[in-house]
């Protein structure tokens, strides 16, 4: 009986390093692939909010002048 439940815990320890491997090969996965496109998408959104930003700047400066000088 000793025997099984040794045998029983060798098996779900080795399990539980095949778990814990594939769990690390998903870190890397996230850390190489995901991250890159999560900041690929938000340099995108920052180059958007930049030319909103100018575009903005602009309207104000025409509204300024029209204000000032008509």
């Amino acid at each position: 009986m000793a025997e099984n439940i040794g045998r029983k815990n060798e098996l779900e320890i080795l399990e539980l390093r095949g778990d814990f491997k594939l769990l690390g090969q998903k870190l890397d996965t996230i850390k190489s692939n995901d991250l890159y496109h999560i900041q690929k998408s938000l340099d995108w959104i920052h180059k958007i909010l930049w030319a909103v930003g100018v575009l903005v700047l602009g309207q104000l400066g025409v509204a300024l002048q029209a204000a000032l000088w008509n």
